[in-house]
């Protein structure tokens, strides 16, 4: 019976939420394990092309591979070691393991090779992938013309671009 105690009194501290004594349901708090300010940080691996960023102030929670960051800026060179791309974001939440960024506000990414440039409220970049989505209102700029609508999805590797409705656009000639 004592071991049966032992294993609920376990369980118990190992949840994710704690009952106050007036019978509220409280989460346990979760804090980063690195805080860094005004810093830089390299999304990747060298020879993979690795995204540079910094960021006003960067978390990194490491047993779930993620880090947040606000007010950041990103940059990626191509081969020849010039910008490929380049973007910003009021936040982001960044998967360190598959490199998937979860852009968040005014956010503004930049293909140079294409001159391609998307500005969303919400955008994913899948960087391994080089695929990009947003479900909401996205704008596009590139030398084919302007595009406006939602839900955005774009393979940088195969230069193919969708939206899933245009509210308008223009095409160049």
């Amino acid at each position: 019976m004592r071991a049966f105690w032992v294993v609920i009194v376990s369980l118990l501290l190992a949840s994710c939420s704690f009952v106050s004594d007036d019978g509220t349901v409280h989460e346990k708090l979760v804090t980063p394990d690195i805080i860094l300010e005004n810093a830089a940080y390299t999304l990747g691996q060298s020879g993979e092309s690795p995204i540079f960023i910094k960021s006003s102030r960067i978390e990194f929670y490491s047993k779930d591979n993620r880090a947040t960051t606000e007010a950041l800026s990103f940059v990626q060179y191509n081969d020849d070691g010039n910008v490929r791309l380049e973007g910003s974001a009021d936040n982001s939440v960044i998967d360190t393991e598959s490199k998937r960024m979860e852009l968040e506000g005014n956010v503004k990414l930049s293909e140079n090779d294409s001159g391609m440039m998307i500005e969303a409220d919400t955008l994913i970049f899948d960087s391994e992938n080089e695929e990009i989505t947003a479900d909401g209102h996205v704008r596009v700029v590139s030398k084919d013309g302007e595009f406006e609508g939602t839900g955005f999805a774009g393979d940088l590797m195969t230069s193919s671009y969708s939206f899933a409705s245009i509210k308008k656009g223009v095409f160049k000639l």
